[in-house]
């Protein structure tokens, strides 16, 4: 067997993995061991054979229960598979059996995070500041998670702004101890960002792309930025320049807003053949279930149908309100039996930390209701106060995008709607 294993390192040294996996897999005919095991599990692993690899690391954790590495790199294959719940598990059972696993700690705070347990994480965290305190890896990804449990809710009310704070201290320590860490600058970039510091905020990006321009995360965060601090210039607003006011809301006749345009049969035929997601592969948004949805940028398609549709849309808003408008997303659902929306709203911390509450709104005009003769015809429900409405085909409705609704459809036929989002100013 050590010959074989010597075949074997001599294989990865100069990068052959698949002559390495044939050795092991050779020794393991005959030595049921539980390091050769964990060896092949890690050369699969490099080869992203992670389903493999991860049948050998609990093989090898099947032979000897306290291999501590074995625990470790199976919650590290889980993790790449998403099974974020098996993984805090493993991590645990790594930590059990070895206090000071600085890595370990690391990493379960990584899959807590990715279950919403940001307490957990950043008690995790605390540990391993304590094992390794200058330790910047530790130091960052806890910025990152004092981050997560400072930002706003879903009510708009900050969780802990002290939180906030002291990850914009950490991550600016850390930066100041290794400046070329563009983890560390895209973080400190999205605090600056929910503190409504959006100039520092968009330096913090910039930098980070410069260290890392394959960086998809900074790339998308700066996008969004630049898209904020073009709505306040366009708006006439700054941090220390707000426009509150709650005459905008007046400006309808009555919330919700109803009105009716005939729908465009070209128009549901160019829908369907626009790129779209099915709606239970979204992530982390109010949708759910059979169907699909768009990009929020529907209205910016050079289609002369959607162009003549955005001037259509906007002059309604206009004519009701006397007020212009900047239209900021524009988007289509179409639903299938069993889909619908959880409740929720369309304002987002940007709003809330420049109190554009006031003046933004959300349209939905429905192309086709689809078919109502069932159990759940896709009531449009409102929240505090409760309303309800049933649409029909060519309805426009208007309701302030920080009222709560949703909608759930049953129908055999499929429910085709456009929604936008816009703020008025004067």
């Amino acid at each position: 067997m050590e010959k074989k294993l010597l075949e074997a390192n001599e294989a990865l040294k100069n990068k052959k993995y698949d002559e390495a996996i044939l050795i092991y897999e050779e020794i393991l005919k005959t030595n049921d061991v539980a390091e050769i095991h964990f060896n092949l599990g890690l050369v699969l692993k490099i080869q992203n054979k992670l389903d493999a690899a991860e049948t050998s690391f609990s093989k090898a954790i099947s032979i000897k229960s306290e291999f501590v590495l074995a625990h470790y790199q199976l919650g590290n294959t889980k993790y790449k598979l998403n099974k974020f719940n098996e993984s805090e598990i493993c991590y645990q059972h790594a930590i059990s059996l070895k206090t000071n696993f600085l890595e370990a700690y690391i990493n379960l705070a990584r899959a807590q995070r990715e279950l919403r347990k940001f307490k957990e994480a950043e008690d995790n965290l605390r540990i391993a500041q304590k094992l390794n305190p200058d330790f910047l890896e530790v130091n960052v990804l806890l910025g990152l998670i004092l981050f997560d449990r400072g930002r706003l809710s879903d009510d708009l009310k900050h969780r802990d702004l002290d939180k906030l704070n002291e990850s914009k201290i950490i991550l600016s320590k850390s930066i100041k101890s290794n400046p070329n860490y563009a983890f560390a600058h895209q973080n400190l970039g999205l605090v600056q960002q929910e503190l409504g510091d959006l100039n520092d905020a968009k330096v913090s990006f910039e930098e980070a792309l410069k260290l890392d321009p394959n960086s998809i995360y900074a790339n998308q965060n700066l996008q969004i930025l630049l898209s904020q601090i073009k709505i306040l210039n366009e708006l006439g607003i700054s941090k220390d320049k707000t426009f509150n006011n709650s005459d905008l809301l007046k400006k309808f006749n009555k919330i919700p807003f109803i009105t009716h345009k005939e729908p465009d049969s070209t128009l549901i035929d160019l829908l369907y053949k626009i790129n779209s997601t099915e709606l239970n592969k979204t992530k982390g948004g109010p949708l759910f279930g059979n169907g699909k949805t768009s990009d929020y940028n529907l209205l910016e398609n050079n289609n002369p149908i959607l162009i003549n549709l955005k001037k259509e849309l906007i002059n309604i808003i206009n004519k009701e309100t006397n007020s212009n408008v900047l239209l900021i997303d524009s988007f289509f659902n179409i639903l299938g039996a069993g889909g619908g929306s959880v409740p929720h709203h369309h304002l987002n911390s940007f709003d809330k930390t420049f109190k554009l509450d006031q003046q933004k709104f959300s349209l939905t005009y429905y192309l086709s209701v689809g078919d109502q003769n069932c159990d759940e015809p896709g009531i449009f429900k409102i929240y505090e106060p409760d309303e309800e409405v049933l649409p029909s085909n060519g309805m426009i409705m208007i309701i302030p995008s920080s009222r709560k609704h949703s909608a759930v459809y049953e129908g055999k036929k499929d429910r085709v709607m456009i929604g936008l989002n816009f703020y008025l100013y004067n």
